[in-house]
C-alpha cells in the first residue's frame, strides 16, 4: 500500500490485461457490453474471473474529488441527497432509503436478459446477495434468501424475514410462514432495530460520496425549498419511503426508475406474450402488460445501474450492481471506500471489497481514512492485493470452493421449477437449512399467498417463449420448453390468467410436429438425449442427492424437529472444503419430452393441449349474467365434463366435438349473441389458432387411418377436421349422386379459396394445380350429370310438346359447370382436359338442338332456327376444342374424338336441313347450298384414311354423305327446268358422288343394302338421262351403262347371300342365337324390297335393250349386237319365269339374280367382271 500519489504513478498500462490483471475501460467511455475479462494470480492459486458489462445506465466516468485533509464529513455538502446520475441509487441506498435489494430484483434482470435464463447462466442475483452467500463461513450474520429454479438457472432474492413479518402483522399475509418460523426456528422472535452508530456511519458515507462527485470541491447552495429534505433524518426518510417489501399485488413501487436506465446498449428483450404466428395480442404488447393484478408494482424492474455477466471459475452469474465507479486521468476505473482509521479492515470487509471489484471489473480500490468524520489520508490498493491486507487475509481459493459448494448444494436440492425455496441461516448459527415454501404454502387454504408465484410463472412463460422462437434451431430444447410451460400452467389460477394458460397450451401443442416423420424412436434424436438443457420435474422428484461419500446434506440426516427442511448443511465450515459437495450442476436428468411411438399418440397429445386452451379461452368470456337473453332457437350449451379420468380417446373426441360445434356460430359472425367474443379480441384470435391446430391434428389422424384402411375412423377424423374450419357441410354424407358431387365440388372450391388467399399457392404450386384439376374434373362430372338428366327428360317428353322449364334449368346448370371447369383447366394450361370439356359443352348444345327438333307437328316439320342456332354453337365449341389442342400430336385420341363429334354435328345439321327443308323461310337453292356446305365440312373432319377402330364408321359416314349429295343433285336435276349449264353441273356432281359412295360402300362388309340402294339410284339416274335422249344410239349406250351398273351389284348380292347363309347355319334350337349373332345391318324386309325393285328395273332395262337392238337390227346387220340381243332375250325370259314363281325363297331368288348377272356379264364381254372380283 502507499499514498495516493505513489499509487497513481503505478496505474495499470494498457497491456497489463494480457498479464492477468483486470482490464480497464478507456478514459471517457461508458461501460458498454464487452468481452473484456482477466484472471488474477494470487499466492500461486489461480482464480479465474471474467466480467462483461451487459447493460449500464451510468454516465461516462469522471475523476473523484480528492478531499483535503481535515475535511469534516459530519457537515453535509451543498448537493447532499440531490439526485445524481453519477451515484445512481447508491447515495440513497447507503442511507437505507431503499433498504437492501428488492425482493424481486433477480426477476427484473431475468426479464431483460431472457436469452440467458434457463440455459447459459447459473445464477441471477443482486451482487449483495452473492457476497452474502460467499461470506457465510466467515460471518455470524443471518442469511435469508428466496431461491427459484428456471431451467438450469437459479434466481436468488433476499427474503427479509423481519420486514416480512412486520407486514404480516398488518395485512395478515404470510401468517403461516411466521407461525412456522416461530415454531421451528426462533420462538422468541422480535424485530431488531438499527443502532444509532449504524445510521451515523451511513450518513457520513453518503456525505463523503456527495463530496467526492464535485469536481472542484465547491458545492452549490441548496435551495431553501429543499432544506427540509436535506435536514431530514435518515429515520424520517425511511419512514416516508415506506416498506420495501411489497404486499402481494397491492403496494406501488417505492423507487422510480432512472430515466437513463432505458438507454440499454443491447437490443431490448421484450418478447410478445405469444410466439410464432399466434396473433392473440398485438405485437407491441409484451408479457408484463398482460396482467392487471399489480405485478408491475412488485418491483419487477431492472433497477440496477449496471448488469454484469460475471464468470467466476466455472460459474456463470448475471449480477446487478449499483456500486459507484469513478475514473479519468491517471485512474481510469476505481472504487471509492470510506474507512474509520481507528478500526482495522476485517475479513468480511476485505471479501466485500474484493468481490465488488471483481464483479464490476475494477482493478483498483481508493480508500479514504477518517477519524471521527475528519478526513486523514487516501490510499490506493490494487484488487489483487486486497486478499493480502493486514487483518483481512483470506484465501481466494477458499472463496472459489465456497461458491462451487453453495451452487452445487442449491442446484441439487432446488429441483422443482415453480417452487419457492428458502435458504436460511439463523444469526450466530452454523447450520444452513433449505425449505420448500411452496410445499408449506400448499398446506394452507390459499396457495396464492406466496407473492413469488406470479413472477415465477411469468418468468417461466417468458423463458419458454424465448426458447420457442429458437426451437427450429435447436430442437433438443423441446423437453425444456414443455417443462417450463407445464410448470407455468401449474402455478397460474385458471380463473385469473386464462390468456396466459391458453397461450401456453397452444405452445405446448406446437412442440409436437405433425408434419414431420417420427424421430422419437431414433437413438440420435435430440428429444431423447441427456442434454444439459433438458430436465423433468417428475424425474427430479425421484432423484436422490448425490452424496454418497460426504453425507453432508439431505433430509435423512436432519434432526426430527427440522423434518420440514428439504436439505441441511450441518456446518458452514464444510463449505470451505474443496469439492465437499460434488459439482453436480452440470448433471441434468434426462429430457422429459414424451416419446410418442406412433402418429396417433402424438396427435392426441396435441389435442389434449388444444382442449385445455379452448377451455381457458371460454372461461374468460363473459358470465351468463352478462350475456344477452337466451335465444329460444339456440340450444343451451352443456357444461364441460372432466373426462381426464376416463383416459380414453372417446372423452377427448366428445369434448373437442362440443367445441367444434360451437365454432359454427363463430365462423358465421354471431360473436356477441352466440360466443360472447368480439372480433379481434385475444379470445377470438386464440380460439381460431387453437381450432386450426386441432384441425391439423385430425387431418393427420385421418391420413394415418386411411393408410391402415380404417375408413370409418378416417371419416370421423376428417369430419372433425372440417368442422374445425367451419366446413361442417362437407361431412353431411348422402347417397344422392347430385348431393355427393355438389359437396365434392364445394370442398375443392374451399381448398382453392384457401390457396388463393394465402401464401400456400406460391409455396406449393403443385398442390394448387392438383386442386384446380380435380375441381375441373368434378365440375365436368356435375355438368355431365345435369346434361344426362336433361336428355332423359327429353326422351320422356311427348313429341308435340315444347321444351319444358325443367329442361332449360338443367341446361343452364350443366352449361355453368362446364364453363367453370373449362376456366379451371385453362388457368393451369391443361389443354387436353379443357378440350374435353369444350367437347362436352358442344354435346350439350346438340342436346338443346335435338330438344327443339321434337317440338311441333311432325307432319309440318321443318328445320327450325333454334336448331340451327344450337348446332352452330356446338360447332363453335368443337372448333375451340381443336384450337385448344393445337395439333393431333398433343393427344391423338382426344383430337380424333373431337373431329368425329364435329363431323357428326355438321352431318346431323345437313341431314335435318335436307330431310326437313325450311322451305317456308328459305329458297330451295339456298337450302341446297347450305346442305352441300355442311356435308362437305362433315367430310373434311371425317378421317377415312387413318387406321383406327373408328375407321369403318368414318367410311360409312363418308359414303352416306356422298350418297345424300348425289341424291340431292339427282333430285335437283329432275326438278330443274331451264338453265342447261346448271343442269349439266348437277348431272356431273350427281354422277361423281354416286361413284364415290359406291367405292366407299364396297370397302365395307356390313352395308350391302346401302350399296345396292346406291346402285339402284344410279340406274334410275341413267333411266332419267335416257328419257331426254332422242337417238337410238345414245339410248342404247345409256342402257348398256345401266346394265353394266346392274352387273356390278353382284358384290352386294354376294354379301347379302353370305349373311343369309350364316343365318341358316345357326342351330334352330337356339332361338336367341340368330338375334344375337346376325348382323344388325341386314333387314330382310328391306332386302326383299330392294330385290323386287332390282328385278323390276332389270326387266325394264332388258326389255328396252331388246326393243332398241331389234329396231337397229332391221336397219343394219351387226354380229356382235345379234349375240347381245339373243343373250338379253334369254336372260329376260329367265327373269320373267323367276319373278312369276311366287313360291321361291329369298335365297333362291338371290341365286337366280346372281346367275342372270353372270350371264349378262359374259354377254357384255366381261365389262363388269372387274367390279365383281
Amino acid at each position: 500500500m502507499g499514498d495516493l500519489k505513489e499509487a497513481g504513478a503505478e496505474a495499470l498500462p494498457a497491456g497489463d490485461a494480457a498479464r492477468g490483471r483486470l482490464s480497464l475501460l478507456p478514459q471517457g467511455e461508458s461501460e458498454e457490453p464487452s468481452a473484456q475479462g482477466s484472471a488474477l494470480f494470487l499466492g500461486g492459486n489461480e482464480v479465474k474471473s471474467r466480467a462483461v458489462v451487459k447493460y449500464s445506465s451510468a454516465p461516462p466516468r469522471t475523476a473523484f474529488a480528492r478531499l483535503e485533509e481535515k475535511t469534516d464529513l459530519k457537515l453535509p455538502p451543498a448537493n447532499w441527497l440531490r439526485e445524481s446520475a453519477r451515484l445512481g441509487p447508491a447515495g440513497t441506498t447507503i442511507l437505507g432509503n431503499s433498504k437492501k435489494s428488492k425482493p424481486f430484483s433477480s426477476f427484473g434482470m431475468a426479464y431483460d436478459f431472457i436469452d440467458s435464463v434457463g440455459n447459459d447462466v447459473d445464477v441471477v442475483s443482486d451482487s449483495e446477495n452473492i457476497k452474502k452467500l460467499l461470506k457465510i463461513p466467515y460471518s455470524k450474520s443471518h442469511v435469508s434468501m428466496a431461491v427459484h429454479r428456471i431451467g438450469r438457472t437459479l434466481l436468488l432474492d433476499e427474503l427479509d424475514i423481519q420486514e416480512l413479518f412486520m407486514r404480516s402483522s398488518q395485512t395478515g399475509d404470510w401468517t403461516w410462514l411466521k407461525e412456522f418460523y416461530q415454531r421451528l426456528i426462533d420462538q422468541k422472535w422480535q424485530r431488531k432495530k438499527k443502532s444509532k452508530e449504524h445510521w451515523y456511519q451511513k450518513a457520513i458515507l453518503s456525505k463523503f460520496l456527495y463530496y467526492s462527485i464535485n469536481g472542484d470541491g465547491a458545492a452549490q447552495p441548496v435551495p431553501s425549498a429543499a432544506d427540509p429534505q436535506g435536514s431530514s433524518s435518515p429515520d424520517q426518510t425511511h419512514d416516508r419511503e415506506g416498506a420495501s417489501w411489497p404486499a402481494p399485488f397491492e403496494v406501488p413501487s417505492s423507487v422510480s426508475e432512472d430515466p437513463s436506465a432505458s438507454n440499454q446498449e443491447s437490443e431490448p428483450f421484450e418478447p410478445s406474450y405469444i410466439v410464432g404466428h399466434v396473433a392473440s395480442a398485438p405485437k407491441e404488447q409484451n408479457l408484463t402488460t398482460l396482467f392487471n393484478d399489480g405485478e408491475n408494482s412488485q418491483g419487477l424492474k431492472n433497477d440496477f445501474v449496471r448488469n454484469i455477466l460475471w464468470t467466476f471459475e466455472d460459474i456463470h452469474m448475471l449480477v446487478g450492481s449499483n456500486m459507484p465507479i469513478f475514473g479519468g486521468g491517471r485512474y481510469p476505473a476505481v472504487s471509492l471506500r470510506l474507512r474509520d482509521n481507528n478500526k482495522p479492515i476485517n475479513v468480511l470487509t476485505g471479501i466485500d471489497y474484493w468481490l465488488d471489484n471483481l464483479i464490476c471489473n475494477v482493478p483498483e480500490l481508493v480508500m479514504c481514512f477518517h477519524v471521527n468524520g475528519i478526513v486523514q489520508k487516501y490510499e490506493m490498493i490494487k484488487t489483487e492485493e486486497i486478499p493480502n491486507l493486514e487483518n483481512s487475509n483470506f484465501s481466494t481459493k477458499v472463496i472459489k470452493d465456497i461458491a462451487q459448494n453453495i451452487l452445487s448444494f442449491l442446484k441439487s436440492n432446488c429441483t422443482k421449477e415453480g417452487h419457492t425455496y428458502w435458504l436460511f441461516k439463523a444469526s450466530g448459527s452454523d447450520i444452513v437449512k433449505l425449505y420448500d415454501l411452496t410445499t408449506l404454502c400448499e398446506e394452507t387454504e390459499d396457495k396464492y399467498q406466496n407473492p413469488f408465484t406470479m413472477p415465477v410463472a411469468i418468468l417461466l412463460y417468458k423463458v419458454a417463449c424465448n426458447m420457442m422462437v429458437k426451437k427450429n434451431q435447436n430442437k433438443k430444447h423441446y423437453g425444456t420448453i414443455r417443462t417450463l410451460l407445464l410448470n407455468c400452467v401449474k402455478l397460474l389460477d385458471k380463473g385469473r390468467h386464462p390468456q396466459i394458460i391458453a397461450s401456453a397450451n397452444y405452445m405446448l401443442s406446437e412442440l409436437f410436429q405433425l408434419d414431420e416423420p417420427k424421430k422419437e424412436e431414433s437413438s440420435d434424436s435430440p428429444l431423447n438425449e441427456n442434454s444439459d438443457e433438458s430436465y423433468s420435474e417428475e424425474e427430479e422428484e425421484e432423484e436422490l442427492p448425490d452424496s454418497d461419500d460426504n453425507g453432508a446434506y439431505g433430509t435423512r440426516s436432519a434432526p426430527s424437529e427440522d423434518s420440514k427442511a428439504v436439505a441441511i448443511i450441518k456446518s458452514v465450515g464444510e463449505l470451505s472444503v474443496p469439492e465437499k459437495y460434488k459439482s453436480i450442476h452440470q448433471i441434468r436428468p434426462s429430457c422429459a419430452f414424451p416419446v410418442c411411438h406412433d402418429i396417433e399418440e402424438r396427435c392426441r397429445m396435441v389435442l389434449s393441449y388444444v382442449l385445455e386452451g379452448l377451455k381457458s379461452v371460454d372461461s374468460s368470456i363473459k358470465k351468463e349474467s352478462d350475456l344477452p337473453a337466451a335465444d329460444p332457437n339456440t340450444p343451451i350449451p352443456l357444461k364441460y365434463e372432466d373426462e381426464s379420468t376416463r383416459g380414453g380417446p372417446e372423452g377427448l373426441e366428445k369434448q373437442m366435438a362440443l367445441f367444434l360445434d360451437k365454432m359454427g356460430s363463430l365462423q358465421k359472425g354471431n360473436y356477441s349473441s352466440q360466443s360472447g367474443m368480439i372480433p379481434g379480441s385475444w379470445q377470438h384470435k386464440m380460439k381460431l389458432q387453437l381450432i386450426l391446430k386441432s384441425s391439423k391434428a385430425y387431418y393427420v389422424l385421418s391420413d394415418a387411418a386411411m393408410s391402415l384402411q380404417k375408413y370409418g375412423r378416417a371419416l370421423r377424423y376428417i369430419k372433425l377436421a372440417l368442422q374445425s374450419h367451419g366446413f361442417a357441410w362437407a361431412t353431411d354424407l348422402s347417397t344422392d349422386l347430385e348431393s355427393q358431387l355438389s359437396v365434392s365440388c364445394k370442398c375443392y372450391e374451399a381448398a382453392n379459396e384457401i390457396l388463393q388467399f394465402s401464401d400456400l399457392k406460391s409455396q406449393n404450386p403443385g398442390h394448387y394445380v392438383q386442386v384446380l384439376k380435380r375441381m375441373g374434373n368434378v365440375r365436368n362430372e356435375i355438368g355431365v350429370f345435369y346434361m344426362n338428366q336433361a336428355a332423359a327428360l327429353q326422351s320422356e317428353r311427348v313429341v308435340s310438346k315444347s321444351v319444358s322449364a325443367a329442361e332449360q334449368h338443367l341446361w343452364k346448370k350443366s352449361f355453368s359447370c362446364f364453363e367453370k371447369g373449362i376456366h379451371n383447366f385453362e388457368s393451369i394450361d391443361d389443354a387436353t382436359n379443357a378440350a374435353l370439356l369444350l367437347c362436352n359443352t358442344g354435346r350439350l348444345m346438340r342436346i338443346c338442338a335435338q330438344a327443339h327438333c321434337g317440338a311441333g307437328d311432325e307432319f309440318k316439320r321443318e328445320f327450325s332456327p333454334e336448331e340451327g342456332l344450337y348446332y352452330n354453337k356446338a360447332v363453335d365449341y368443337y372448333l375451340k376444342a381443336l384450337r385448344s389442342l393445337g395439333a393431333r400430336e398433343i393427344h391423338p385420341t382426344v383430337w380424333d374424338s373431337v373431329n368425329w363429334e364435329l363431323s357428326t354435328t355438321y352431318f346431323t345439321m345437313a341431314t335435318l336441313q335436307q330431310d326437313y327443308a325450311p322451305l317456308s323461310r328459305k329458297a330451295q337453292e339456298q337450302i341446297e347450298k347450305e346442305v352441300s356446305e355442311a356435308m362437305m365440312k362433315s367430310l373434311k373432319y371425317c378421317d377415312v384414311d387413318s387406321v383406327s377402330a373408328r375407321q369403318p364408321l368414318c367410311q360409312y359416314r363418308a359414303a352416306t354423305i356422298h350418297h345424300r349429295l348425289a341424291s340431292m343433285y339427282h333430285s335437283c336435276l329432275r326438278n330443274q327446268v331451264g338453265d342447261e349449264h346448271l343442269r349439266k353441273q348437277h348431272r356431273v356432281l350427281a354422277d361423281l358422288h354416286y361413284s364415290k359412295a359406291v367405292k366407299l360402300f364396297q370397302l365395307l362388309t356390313d352395308a350391302p343394302c346401302e350399296l345396292l340402294r346406291v346402285q339402284l339410284e344410279r340406274v334410275a339416274f341413267a333411266e332419267f338421262q335416257m328419257t331426254s335422249q332422242n337417238s337410238n344410239v345414245g339410248k342404247l349406250k345409256t342402257l348398256s351403262g345401266a346394265l353394266d351398273i346392274m352387273v356390278r351389284t353382284k358384290h352386294a348380292f354376294h354379301l347379302i347371300k353370305k349373311e343369309l347363309m350364316e343365318e341358316l347355319d345357326q342351330p334352330k334350337s337356339d332361338e336367341t342365337a340368330p338375334a344375337a349373332d346376325s348382323s344388325p345391318s341386314l333387314n330382310r324386309e328391306e332386302v326383299i324390297k330392294l330385290l323386287s325393285i332390282f328385278e323390276s328395273r332389270l326387266s325394264f332395262l332388258l326389255l328396252q335393250s331388246i326393243k332398241l337392238l331389234s329396231s337397229t337390227k332391221k336397219k343394219t346387220s351387226n354380229t356382235e349386237e345379234d349375240g347381245v340381243l339373243k343373250t338379253n332375250k334369254h336372260i329376260y325370259s329367265q327373269l320373267l319365269r323367276a319373278t312369276a314363281n311366287r313360291s321361291a325363297t329369298l335365297l333362291e331368288r338371290i341365286d337366280v339374280v346372281g346367275h342372270l348377272l353372270d350371264q349378262l356379264a359374259r354377254s357384255s364381254g366381261g365389262s363388269g367382271g372387274g367390279a365383281l372380283q
